[in-house]
């Protein structure tokens, strides 16, 4: 944990780090070891609350606008750093905070049935995975959009406008970043998500799960579907259709890091200024609405009102078309009219 919370704090900007880091570090490896001596237990939770609380540190000081001073365009390399420790802050914090709700609703439960502390613990870091599925294209988001807005608070986004293809370049190098983001999310929602499932079931029932529509792969959900397509009554076609939202929730959630990438610009650009107000306010508004959007899709599809692939694309797809009239009535520079 000592090793963990030393990593957690050069996510803090470098004159803060080097300032107070070793003194954090120290502070943070005496009060692990008295909490320690209190319990296995109780260790584990003051640990998690000294990482929590650092995270949370270098994510104000990240979020906080550069000075209004207009400076030389940064580099491709460089624009791609900020954005990386960006994510990495904002990635780090928010699963951080999915999962303390997952483990204070588990933890107790799990207890209460006589498990050891390393059984629990492996629940929790079997809960990691799927967690992850939804927090990496919410960390897209708000690295995309407090970036972007840090760019446009000192001056850079005025200084791109005014150079030849000086925005193209930043918003393509951003869009390729997300392109690779999509992949990796792919591949922990399509293969790492299901097998930890898979496992975490077992372990919160106490004995062998049963397969289910979350713990298979794509292809798993595919022959499922084919198994039970042909039959005609109710139960059958909804048992489908639960397969077949799975499928296209696999794909839509990493398909949602590009989309939400191009609402953070969207954003940013008609409120360049906006600072950390705008941050926090813009991302509980769009996380809020894809979570309602691609809530009731799923409930849809599985009754049958409207097919999988529109339930679980529909909040991609709102996304999208507002981030695309936002770029189109406000000339942002992606905008079609603008390459």
């Amino acid at each position: 944990m000592t090793s963990v919370y030393r990593l957690a704090v050069h996510l803090l900007p470098s004159e803060l780090r080097d300032k107070h880091g070793i003194a954090m570090a120290e502070l943070f490896a005496r009060e692990l070891e008295q909490a320690r001596a209190r319990g296995r237990m109780h260790g584990a939770f003051v640990g998690a609350a000294g990482v929590w609380d650092v995270v949370k540190r270098a994510a104000y000081e990240r979020v906080r606008s550069a000075p209004n001073a207009e400076g030389p365009q940064p580099t491709t390399g460089q624009l791609l750093r900020r954005h990386a420790v960006s994510f990495a802050v904002a990635f780090t914090g928010l699963t951080a905070s999915l999962l303390f709700l997952f483990a204070s609703r588990q933890i107790p439960v799990l207890s209460a049935r006589g498990l050891s502390a390393g059984t629990i613990a492996m629940a929790l870091l079997l809960a990691v995975p799927f967690t992850a599925a939804m927090t990496i294209p919410m960390a897209v988001f708000l690295s995309v959009l407090h970036e972007f807005t840090r760019l446009g608070a000192n001056g850079t986004l005025g200084a791109a406008r005014g150079a030849r293809d000086g925005v193209r370049r930043l918003v393509v190098s951003v869009l390729a970043a997300a392109v690779g983001v999509s992949a990796l999310a792919m591949v922990v929602t399509a293969e790492i998500v299901p097998r930890a499932n898979e496992r975490l079931t077992g372990v919160l029932s106490g004995g062998a799960a049963q397969p289910n529509d979350r713990t298979m792969t794509i292809g798993e959900l595919r022959e499922a579907v084919r198994n039970v397509r042909p039959g005609t009554e109710p139960v059958a076609r909804a048992r489908a259709a639960a397969y077949e939202v799975e499928i296209q929730k696999k794909l839509a959630l990493p398909a949602a890091c590009l989309v939400l990438a191009l609402v953070g610009m969207a954003i940013a650009f008609r409120f360049p200024r906006g600072g950390t107000l705008l941050v926090v306010g813009a991302s509980l508004v769009v996380f809020g609405a894809y979570y309602v959007v691609i809530m009731t899709g799923e409930s849809l599809a599985e009754r049958l009102v409207v097919s999988p692939i529109v339930g679980m694309w529909g909040a991609n797809a709102l996304l999208l078309t507002i981030a695309l009239l936002a770029a189109w009535r406000r000339r942002a520079p992606f905008a079609p009219n603008r390459f």
